[in-house]
């Protein structure tokens, strides 16, 4: 008997420890599990029969599916699942959530196989959606779904703890990308939502209405003592969108996981330059004492005018200082980059390059995460930026699936020429880069050994190009993007020509 069906969709290229897990339904999930309503989770990500896993779940008639999904390729996905409720039960209710149907409510319902949106946090929500359906009251003027008005931020505190009974854990386990020795890793999700800081393509901030509401010290201790010691890991990643917003709340968690002697390592998703900047050797010797040992930092740009463009709050030489205290305290940074903003100069984009080279030489422990090319997301003042510059938003859910830089209508600012380039330089980055430790992180060895012959040979050609910027014409990885599309099912990524 299933009351509540959960769909995750695929994001794209999802290997080894990319796949995360499903955090989206998961929270959905945790009221009405605390409720004892009887929850069904299928991730098209990892489980490969998931049509006939739908197909079987529906024959218990449940109260709702739930589907979550972000705008792109994600989308297509989240259709290709949704189309297989319809098929198989035309009358069942079909409710989606996330950021897309929380940004563009609207264009989002008049879609055929959207019937429902929760828009915001949707625990509450979903709570008492299925309870009015259970009873077969009356829901339209319910707080949080359609274009009623979204509820009021919870306090996380007084959620309850993640429903982990509700998905098969042990497929999101996985060999640590950043933690040297981390065999069993596992992201355990937030210890904090939202963030303070208005970067202006982030559109979780915009959300959030820069809002941060994190668990206390001693309840984020006891959370990570309960996943660690469940799953027996030996690493953990903390999803914050901010951990490291209030400094003081960090120390004494770190103190509560020396005292109870977690011996784990462990990383979090985001860290500001300028947090890092403040952190004070004592502080560091804690972190570094509970398990701590990298950073994952938002860089983004090497040019200082797209820094303060984008309100990120540093500079370039910012993050150069970044680089080398972290050296200094044997400390692994792993930057993200972006490129080809609207009015980015090719010199503006050089300079990214160069900064990315240069941090790799001033520490052998730099990870070069990704160089990605900026693509506006709903809900952002860098969308308003991008629609100046001739971007014209969909007018239809499904057009939405191929929201991509691949697509030239999506970054028109970019003629064709700098298109290519720069995503000939994302894909050399990659190919060069972070790609072989990622699929070192496969579990499945069948998979990680294709993967490992096809890409290892290549992986010093490539980083040769990416340190000595030979970005034109190449051959490769023309094979290497046909492999991409069949990866998406030949759908999502569009030819930029």
């Amino acid at each position: 008997m299933i009351d509540i069906l959960f769909l995750f969709p695929k994001t794209g290229e999802d290997i080894g420890a990319s796949i995360a897990p499903p955090f989206g339904v998961l929270c959905a999930s945790s009221l009405l599990n605390k409720e004892n309503y009887k929850i069904k989770v299928i991730d098209q990500r990892t489980d490969k029969n998931w049509k006939n896993q739908i197909k079987s779940a529906l024959k218990s008639n449940p109260l709702f599916v739930g589907i979550s999904t972000m705008t792109g390729s994600q989308i297509y996905y989240a259709l290709e699942m949704a189309k297989t409720v319809r098929k198989n039960n035309k009358d069942i209710k079909i409710v989606w959530g996330g950021t897309h149907p929380t940004i563009i409510p609207q264009q989002t319902l008049e879609n055929e196989y959207v019937d429902i949106i929760v828009r915001g946090e949707g625990e509450e929500t979903c709570l008492e959606l299925a309870k009015r359906i259970e009873k077969n009251k009356d829901y339209s003027k319910l707080k949080g779904i359609n274009l009623n008005p979204q509820r009021k931020y919870l306090d996380i505190n007084k959620l309850p703890e993640t429903p982990w009974k509700i998905i098969n854990v042990k497929k999101y386990i996985s060999k640590s990308l950043y933690i040297e020795g981390g065999n069993k890793m596992l992201d355990i999700g937030e210890t904090s939502r939202g963030c303070p800081f208005l970067c202006k393509f982030c559109c979780s901030s915009y959300i959030k209405k820069g809002t941060w509401r994190p668990l206390t010290a001693k309840n984020t201790i006891k959370k990570i003592i309960n996943d660690v010691t469940r799953f027996n890991l030996d690493s953990i990643w903390i999803r914050d969108d901010n951990f490291y917003v209030d400094l003081k709340r960090n120390k004494e968690i770190f103190k509560g996981m020396i005292k109870e002697k977690i011996d784990i390592k462990w990383y979090t998703a985001g860290t500001r330059i300028d947090a890092f900047k403040k952190m004070q050797p004592n502080f560091i010797k804690l972190l570094k004492k509970s398990g701590g040992n990298s950073f994952k930092f938002g860089a983004e740009s090497g040019s200082d005018r797209i820094l303060k463009m984008i309100n990120k709050g540093q500079t370039k030489q910012d993050i150069i200082n970044a680089n080398l205290k972290a050296k200094r305290y044997d400390l692994i940074p792993a930057y993200s980059f972006m490129c080809g903003f609207p009015t980015e100069t090719m010199k503006e984009f050089l300079d990214t390059v160069n900064l990315m080279i240069k941090l790799s030489k001033d520490n052998s422990k730099a990870i070069l995460e990704a160089l990605c090319i900026f693509t506006p997301h709903p809900g952002t003042p860098l969308f308003d930026l991008a629609i100046k510059h001739g971007l014209k938003p969909e007018k239809k859910l499904d057009n939405w699936a191929t929201y991509s830089y691949y697509n030239k209508a999506h970054t028109p600012w970019l003629n064709k020429e700098r298109r290519k380039l720069l995503q000939n330089a994302a894909d050399i980055c990659i190919c060069g880069g972070v790609i072989k430790p990622v699929i070192e992180t496969i579990k499945n060895p069948i998979e990680k050994a294709a993967y490992l012959a096809i890409l290892s040979p290549i992986n010093k050609y490539y980083k040769y190009r990416w340190e000595n910027k030979y970005f034109k014409y190449d051959p490769f990885l023309k094979i290497i993007r046909l492999a991409r599309k069949i990866k998406l099912d030949k759908t999502i990524i569009l030819s930029s020509d």
